[in-house]
This record gives C-alpha cells, sequence and structure tokens, in this order.
C-alpha cells in the first residue's frame, strides 16, 4: 500500500463527513470519478457534500446517475433573537406531532418575523476530496460560504499522473471498503470515467489500464449505455461541424499549435449557433485526435458580439503560462476568451502570446 493510500485509510477511520470538490469546468472523466466516489459513500451512509453542482454533465449523464441530488449532511440554523430589543423573560420548547415550537416569553410586547433572524450554520467536512491539482487550491475560497473546509492536511489533491481517475477511485475503495468491491451501476461510472479520459482507449496505454477495464466490466459495467450517451454527441450536427473545423484548421510547427476558425455561417448551416463553451470544447477534442499532434490547439467561433476563442491541451500544465499571460484563469484543460472585434485580433492576441512563451524558453 502506497503512503498516499494509507492515508486515506486512516482519513476513513476517523471522519464523518467527506466533502468532494472540482474545478466549475472540470472534465467528465473527473467528475464521473468523483461521482462514484459519492455513490459509494452515500452507499455507505457517510455524510457526503459536493460542489460545485455541474448541470450540463448531470443533464448528459442522467442515465448514470442517482435522480436525487439531496446531501445527507446534517443541517444547523441559528435563530438569533435580540435580547435588548425583547427582553428575553423565558424560553420553552413544546412538540406535537406537525411541529416543534418555540414559546419565547418577553416583557417587550410580541415577536414577529421581523425581529428574530435565521441565520444558517455551512455544513462542517471532517476531509475532502478534491479532483483537481493541488496549486489549484485557491480554487477551495469558492467554497467556504457553502461548507466549513477541514484542515489542510485533510485535504486529499488527485492530480492527473500516470493513473487514470478511474484507477484513482477504484483503488481508494478497494484500499478503504476491502472485499466489499463496487456494484455494477458504481463500476458503470468507474468505466465511463476510463473510457472518456483514454478517449476510449485511443491515446496511449498500458496493459495494467487493459485488464482494469476488462475488470470493470467483469463487475458489471454497462458499455452499452455508455456508449449510448457518447454517441449522443455525436449527431449530424456535430459531425457537420467538426468536418468544416478540420477543414478550417492549419498547424504550426514553431508555435507547437494548432489554430481552427469557424465563421458565423458555419454555426448557422451546422444548427450550433447557440451551443456552450463545453460543445466547442468537445468539437477541440476530437479534432486533436484526427490532426498531428501539437502541445495545444486554439479554435476561435464567430458570434453576434464578436469573436470567441478556446484554448486546449492534454494537459493543464501546458495551459498554465498561456492563461497567465493572457490574464486568465484555468479552470479546466481549456479555457475561452472574448469576445474580440475580428479573427485576426483574436489570432494576433494568441499568436503574441505564444510568441512570448517561445523567447522566455529561449
Amino acid at each position: 500500500m502506497t503512503e498516499a493510500l494509507e492515508k486515506i485509510q486512516s482519513l476513513f477511520q476517523k471522519t464523518k463527513t467527506f466533502a468532494l470538490f472540482s474545478k466549475k469546468n472540470s472534465e467528465d472523466y473527473k467528475l464521473l470519478a468523483k461521482e462514484a466516489l459519492r455513490q459509494i459513500l452515500l452507499e455507505k451512509k457517510i455524510d457526503t457534500f459536493s460542489l460545485p453542482d455541474h448541470p450540463e454533465f448531470r443533464k448528459k449523464w442522467s442515465r448514470l446517475l442517482k435522480n436525487d441530488d439531496t446531501e445527507i449532511f446534517s443541517r444547523q440554523t441559528f435563530i438569533r433573537i435580540p435580547k435588548n430589543q425583547c427582553k428575553i423573560k423565558e424560553l420553552s420548547c413544546e412538540e406535537n406531532n406537525d411541529f416543534l415550537s418555540l414559546v419565547v416569553t418577553s416583557e417587550k410586547g410580541e415577536l414577529n418575523k421581523d425581529t428574530i433572524i435565521f441565520e444558517p450554520i455551512p455544513p462542517k467536512a471532517d476531509a475532502a476530496f478534491c479532483f483537481f491539482e493541488p496549486h489549484d487550491a485557491g480554487i477551495l475560497s469558492e467554497f467556504e460560504k457553502k461548507i466549513i473546509l477541514p484542515p489542510k492536511e485533510k485535504i486529499v489533491f488527485l492530480a492527473s499522473n500516470e493513473k487514470t481517475f478511474s484507477e484513482k477511485i477504484f483503488q481508494i475503495i478497494k484500499t478503504v471498503f476491502l472485499d466489499d468491491l463496487p456494484s455494477p451501476a458504481i463500476s458503470t461510472l468507474l468505466f465511463a470515467s476510463l473510457i472518456t479520459e483514454t478517449h476510449n482507449f485511443v491515446r496511449p496505454i498500458s496493459q495494467e489500464m487493459l485488464r482494469f477495464g476488462s475488470e470493470l466490466l467483469s463487475l458489471g459495467a454497462d458499455k452499452e449505455t455508455i456508449k449510448i450517451i457518447l454517441n449522443e454527441e455525436k449527431n449530424i450536427s456535430f459531425t457537420q461541424l467538426l468536418g468544416r473545423a478540420l477543414a478550417r484548421t492549419r498547424t504550426d510547427e514553431i508555435l507547437d499549435a494548432s489554430w481552427t476558425f469557424l465563421s458565423k455561417k458555419d454555426l448557422e448551416k451546422t444548427e450550433n449557433l447557440n451551443s456552450s463553451p463545453s460543445f466547442f470544447y468537445n468539437i477541440l477534442k476530437n479534432l486533436r485526435d484526427l490532426i498531428p499532434f501539437r502541445a495545444l490547439s486554439l479554435l476561435f467561433w464567430q458570434k453576434d458580439n464578436g469573436i470567441l476563442a478556446m484554448a486546449a491541451a492534454d494537459e493543464e500544465e501546458n495551459l498554465i503560462p498561456l492563461a497567465r499571460i493572457m490574464g486568465i484563469g484555468l479552470q479546466s484543460k481549456f479555457f475561452t476568451a472574448g469576445p474580440f472585434n475580428s479573427f485576426s485580433e483574436a489570432e494576433l492576441r494568441f499568436r503574441k502570446a505564444l510568441e512570448e512563451l517561445n523567447s522566455l524558453k529561449m
């Protein structure tokens, strides 16, 4: 057992409540792995809180997700009554089948709803799993209003490395719950995570990874439902736009980047004028599988309010320097910028940034 798994095993022995955190624009494979961990924790009656909400993800993968979005954290609320204003003489409680009543005896007249203050107390997590890199720990501050964070030593970061996120969660399940193997539903989530992270095993994979995929199938992973979900994205409209994107792509060996430009007419002809950034990221991901490899891929598309741009890479580390120069906070393996006034303005802005990065390397 590795040192990291020993730490996680120890956390579970001492922890009653867990929080699971991800980035706002997190990739599907991380969110699927996160959901698998959430479901196993809920199955074990362990209080679990998951942030933030990802409505597009939940809609896309609804066949694999549980219908109830309720977390099982106990909630607390302060009921504040101003002492000087009300001059409380006595407090007591009365309870019947329908209500728990707080009886307040005041020497300064009756209380009303404007007098009493209800203040929710954020739930407290004893430990947390973060589905992002340690250098992105600043993201945790976004959640402080919704949950009381655990101490730093009880926060586990699941970083990208040679193991997929699906494998990481499977290792945690086996380490913590020993011989209690994942259910078919959780195995399906893990297999979906594995498929999406490896691009359906297109990317270089190890024999160990293939054996892991086979093990998930033996545990009842529903690959047919996963196939249906993934194929829903690749409708004729998506395929037509992907074809146009391929025709409008050029590669740049010096800057180690690919450049793709889509006009408003391209989007109108393929009925994708109002598509979301995640849709265009999916276009860019598929595009990267079809062209000669480049460290970065850039996509520019035309909207009514100007030109929007997206930069994507296989690893976040390849995007961080560019995002920093562009003055954009990186949330995932892609970021968006704009609007720009024209394609040439957008291209020039990114070209200058990439040339600056190249000069720093020299």
